[in-house]
């Protein structure tokens, strides 16, 4: 193999890699472009956000409840202990408990809308889930040929990149340096086959001389109208 066939195989690799990712990229754009599912995920989302305060407000209101018992009955019973003696300060108790017991069941009802809205929540935020779960399958199905042809792509991209590894081994390192100089200027096709007389990539026919060297392949011939290294293929 000489030089410019060896660029040419590195070159076909090259492209294989670059269509590989192309596709690649074009999958996952069709992949995350599913507006049915990114609702339902924003539905499941809006579920929880209204779901998670109503919760943090019932654990809230459930601790204050505990709360204001521990401190009523505690009052309570420093009274009926037998050691508060002054009339005012057990009036001031008695009023103090009762107080308390009107705050209990001033909570004891917020606690119940709190629980009721709370599973409210629960109960949506279940059925987003549900309608969730149900669209991702649903659009997995759907796209189930493009989720393979990912995975096709996905291990043919990793092959090629090992393919690329040996072809280099082939080519010298004055070669290579032209063919990567040549790669962005020529739309990553800088090698290009020799039809007959012609260039593959302009068209253009060359001339004799052009054409026995590049047969001969003893050193790189270039296009004389595009400048891209000619190989000649029998």
């Amino acid at each position: 193999m000489n030089q410019a066939e060896a660029l040419y195989h590195l070159q076909e690799i090259e492209l294989g890699v670059l269509r590989a990712r192309k596709r690649l990229q074009e999958i996952a754009a069709a992949l995350a472009n599913s507006e049915t599912v990114q609702s339902a995920q924003t539905q499941v989302a809006n579920a929880r956000k209204t779901l998670t305060p109503l919760q943090t407000k019932a654990r809230d209101l459930d601790l204050e409840i505990q709360s204001t018992i521990q401190k009523a009955r505690a009052t309570e019973q420093h009274l009926y202990s037998g050691q508060v003696k002054n009339p005012k300060e057990m009036q001031d108790m008695q009023q103090e408990i009762q107080s308390l017991n009107k705050r209990h069941g001033e909570l004891e009802n917020h606690l119940l809308e709190m629980m009721v809205a709370a599973e409210e929540g629960e109960a949506a935020l279940h059925e987003a889930e549900a309608t969730l779960t149900g669209v991702t399958a649903e659009w997995e199905s759907q796209h189930q040929e493009l989720l393979d042809e990912k995975k096709t792509l996905e291990k043919q991209a990793s092959q090629l990149l090992e393919q690329r590894k040996t072809a280099l081994t082939q080519v010298e390192p004055g070669s290579q340096k032209i063919y990567d100089a040549l790669k962005p200027k020529k739309n990553y096709h800088a090698v290009a086959l020799l039809n007959g007389s012609s260039c593959s990539m302009c068209g253009v026919d060359q001339t004799m001389a052009i054409e026995r060297e590049a047969r001969q392949g003893q050193k790189l011939v270039y296009c004389e109208n595009c400048g891209r290294i000619l190989v000649y293929r029998s």
